[in-house]
C-alpha cells in the first residue's frame, strides 16, 4: 500500500484545483489556462501514459523550449511513478543555425581536401563556386569554419569563430546521455524533432515510444509515425483519482550536469530533494500565490526546474517563453506585470542593455523578486539591474545539480531597506565576520534545510565545502551503463568547491578543487582571481587559466573582455587625459588587483585581450580547458588579440 505522508511533487495539485480554480495559472502566447484546466491535463495525460503501458520506474526523456505543456509532462509522467530526464535542446542546436547545415553530417569525408580549399586567397574565387569554407581549427571534436558564399551577385559571409562553434562533441554528449538512461519515451516538440532522427541511426532498445510534446502540426506528426499528447489526454477508459505513485526510492528527476570537467552526469534527484529546495526559495526569497513568473531558464536545467517546483507549490501564474530572449523577456514582463524571474549573469546583462535603450520601459515598477545564480553580478552589473527594476529585491544564490539548486543564499538589493541614491552591495562584498581574514567571494549563508562544514587539513580556515541533508541527490546515474551508481547514503556530498565559512555562517568560495592553478608553489583558485578583476568598470568578462611555465610550474594568464567604448593599450603615455579614463593596460589591471588587496603570486602575470565571446557548455559555463588550449596556440605570438 502507497505511503501517503512520503514526499511527491504532484502533491501541490489538488491545492491548484481548488485554491487556484478559476484563476490563470499557466500562460504561453496566446495560450492561457486556469487552475482547473491545468490540473485536468495532467490527469489526462497521466491515464494516457497508463493506457499505453507506461508503469512506475519507467524514464521519459525530453528535449523541447519553454511551455506549459513541459510542466504538464514532468507532472505526469512523475503522478504515475515514473522518472523525468529532460535533455538539453542546445546540445543539438546545431541543426538548426544554417540554411546549409545539411552539408555537415559530409565535412569529415571532405576534411582531407582542406588544403585545396583553404589555398583559395581571392573572395573573387567565389565567381566560379558557390560555396567556399575556410577551416580555422580542427580537432576530434571540434570544427570552425568561416562559409561564404555567391547568389545572386550578393556576398554572404557567416563565420563560427565568434558565437556559434560547430560543436560535434555536443551530439556524442547527447548520445551518451540517452544511452546511459535507456529511456522507454522521448518526448519532442518541433524544434527538438532531429533528437529522434539521429537516434534512429543508434541503436537504443528501450526506447518504445516517440510522442509530441504538446499540439504539433498533422505533417510533423504524420511523417514520424508517432504519439500526440493530445491523443495520450483523449484516453477516456477510467478516470484518475488523487492517487499517485512513486519510482523506486523516491527518484523523480535525472538531471544533467553541465560537463564542464568532463561529460555531463545525470543527477538522480528525489520528490524530497524537489520540494525541501522549494520551500527555501519561497521562505527566503518570498514566493506567493500572488506571483507572476517569467520562465527565463530552460526547464532542462536544475535553476529552472526547483524554481518551477516553488512557483506551483505556492500557486503562482507561470508566464512562458520557449527561450530567453531579451526582447520578447521584456515584452512578456510587461505584458503579463511579471513580478518574479530568475537571472545569471548574462541575462542581466542583456535585459539591462535593451531597458538601457528603450525609450519607455513600463516593466520597472511590477518586478518585485529577482533570483540570481550561475555567478556573481560586478558592481557595475549591479548597477545597471537596480537600475532597470528598481522595485526588486535582488538575491543571489549558490548551489548545483547535485544538491537539487540553491545551497546559500544573499540579499544583494533591497529597496525596502536601502537609502535612496545608496549603490547596492555587490556580490560577496560583505564585511567579514572572523577572527580569520575570509578568501574569496562572499556568497551569503546556508538554506534553513542545508547542513554545510569545511573539511580542510588543519593548517588553514580553508578546505573543502561539504554538504548533506535532504537536499542531496540520491546517486549519479553512470554514463555507460543503465544502473545506478553507489548511493551516497548517509556521507557528505563534496561540492567540489574550495572555501571557508566565517563565525557569522557566512560562505566564501575561493574556486574549484579541480580548476586551482599551481604556480611558483603556491595555490591559485582562477574564480578569486576573476571576482577581483569582474569589480574593474572596462571589464565585462574574464576567464583566469594556468599555462605551463619552466620556472613557475603554472603561469597565471588571465584573458580579458572590455566593455564597450573601452580601449586596450601596453602604452598609455601618448594617450591624452580624457582617454585615459577609458584606457586598460596589463599595469593598470595589475594596480587594480593590488588596490583590491589581492595576493600578489595569484596577480596574472600575462593579459590577453580576448575579442570573441569566451566558449561556453550547453548550460552556460565557460569550458576553461578549450580557453587554455587557445592560448597556448597563440603563446609564441603574445600579446594577441584572441
Amino acid at each position: 500500500m502507497a505511503n501517503y505522508s512520503q514526499a511527491h511533487i504532484c502533491q501541490c495539485l489538488s491545492r491548484i484545483a481548488t485554491v487556484k480554480r478559476n484563476s490563470v495559472v499557466t500562460i504561453a502566447g496566446n495560450r492561457h489556462n486556469t487552475g482547473q484546466q491545468f490540473v485536468q491535463d495532467v490527469l489526462n495525460l497521466a491515464r494516457g501514459l497508463l493506457e499505453i503501458g507506461l508503469r512506475s520506474g519507467d524514464i521519459v526523456a525530453i528535449s523541447a523550449l519553454n511551455s506549459e505543456w513541459y510542466l504538464e509532462w514532468i507532472l505526469a509522467v512523475a503522478f504515475i511513478g515514473g522518472i523525468v530526464a529532460p535533455l538539453n535542446y542546445r546540445w543539438l542546436q546545431i541543426h538548426q543555425h544554417y540554411s546549409f547545415c545539411e552539408i555537415i553530417q559530409g565535412i569529415k569525408e571532405i576534411c582531407r581536401f582542406i588544403s585545396i580549399i583553404a589555398s583559395v586567397k581571392s573572395y573573387r574565387a567565389l565567381k566560379k563556386c558557390m560555396v567556399v569554407i575556410f577551416f580555422t581549427n580542427l580537432s576530434n571534436d571540434f570544427l570552425c569554419a568561416e562559409v561564404i558564399w555567391h547568389h545572386n551577385n550578393h556576398l554572404a559571409c557567416y563565420s563560427t569563430s565568434d558565437s556559434s562553434l560547430i560543436n560535434f562533441q555536443s551530439f556524442k554528449e547527447a548520445s551518451r546521455a540517452i544511452t546511459s538512461i535507456r529511456p522507454v519515451m522521448l518526448v519532442t516538440d518541433e524544434s527538438s524533432d532531429s533528437w529522434y532522427l539521429e537516434l534512429q541511426h543508434n541503436a537504443i532498445p528501450s526506447l518504445r515510444w516517440h510522442v509530441s510534446l504538446g499540439s504539433s502540426s498533422s505533417d510533423f506528426v504524420n511523417k514520424r509515425d508517432m504519439l500526440t499528447a493530445d491523443i495520450l489526454k483523449g484516453y477516456s477508459l477510467r478516470s484518475l483519482p488523487f492517487a499517485h505513485s512513486w519510482a523506486p526510492e523516491g527518484a523523480v528527476i535525472i538531471c544533467f550536469t553541465s560537463g564542464t570537467t568532463g561529460s555531463p552526469k545525470g543527477v538522480v534527484i528525489s520528490h524530497s530533494a524537489l520540494i525541501v529546495q522549494s520551500l527555501a526559495k519561497i521562505a527566503i526569497v518570498g514566493y506567493g500565490e500572488d506571483d507572476v513568473y517569467l520562465h527565463t531558464a530552460p526547464l532542462c536545467h536544475i535553476g529552472g526546474l526547483s524554481s518551477a517546483m516553488a512557483m506551483l507549490m505556492v500557486g503562482a501564474c507561470h508566464v512562458f517563453i520557449p527561450k530567453f530572449e531579451s526582447k520578447s523577456a521584456l515584452e512578456a514582463i510587461e505584458q503579463h506585470c511579471v513580478t518574479s524571474l530568475i537571472t545569471v549573469p548574462a541575462i542581466m546583462a542583456d535585459l539591462a542593455t535593451l531597458i538601457r535603450v528603450k525609450k519607455t520601459w513600463k516593466g520597472r515598477d511590477s518586478v518585485k523578486k529577482i533570483l540570481n545564480g550561475g555567478g556573481g553580478l560586478p558592481s557595475e552589473l549591479m548597477k545597471e539591474a537596480t537600475n532597470s527594476f528598481p522595485k526588486a529585491k535582488l538575491i543571489s544564490a549558490y548551489g548545483m545539480t547535485e544538491t537539487s539548486s540553491s545551497l546559500t543564499f544573499m540579499t544583494l538589493y533591497d529597496p525596502t531597506l536601502e537609502t535612496p541614491g545608496q549603490l547596492p552591495q555587490a556580490f560577496g562584498n560583505v564585511t567579514p565576520n572572523s577572527v580569520h581574514q575570509p578568501q574569496g567571494v562572499c556568497v551569503g549563508k546556508p538554506a534553513p534545510h542545508v547542513e554545510l562544514k569545511v573539511c580542510s587539513d588543519g593548517s588553514s580556515h580553508v578546505g573543502r565545502i561539504l554538504t548533506r541533508g535532504a537536499h542531496v541527490m540520491l546517486r549519479y546515474w553512470d554514463q555507460f551503463l543503465a544502473k545506478p551508481s553507489v548511493s551516497t547514503g548517509e556521507v557528505w556530498l563534496d561540492t567540489g568547491d574550495i572555501g571557508s565559512i566565517d563565525d557569522g555562517g557566512n560562505v566564501w568560495l575561493v574556486g574549484r578543487r579541480n580548476g586551482r592553478i599551481k604556480s611558483g608553489g603556491e595555490n591559485v583558485y582562477p574564480e578569486e582571481v576573476e571576482a577581483v578583476l569582474l569589480q574593474h568598470p572596462g571589464i565585462i568578462g574574464i576567464v583566469v587559466v594556468g599555462i605551463p611555465n619552466a620556472r613557475l610550474t603554472e603561469m597565471v594568464v588571465a584573458c580579458v573582455r572590455l566593455r564597450e567604448s573601452w580601449q586596450w593599450s601596453e602604452s598609455n603615455c601618448d594617450q591624452s587625459s580624457k582617454n585615459k579614463e577609458l584606457l586598460l593596460s596589463s599595469e593598470v589591471l595589475r594596480q587594480h588587483c593590488r588596490e583590491k588587496n589581492l595576493t600578489g603570486f595569484k596577480a596574472p602575470r600575462l593579459f590577453v585581450l580576448w575579442r570573441k565571446p569566451f566558449p561556453l557548455t550547453s548550460t552556460g559555463k565557460i569550458r576553461r580547458d578549450e580557453v587554455r588550449r587557445e592560448v597556448m596556440s597563440h603563446l609564441k605570438s603574445l600579446p594577441s588579440n584572441l
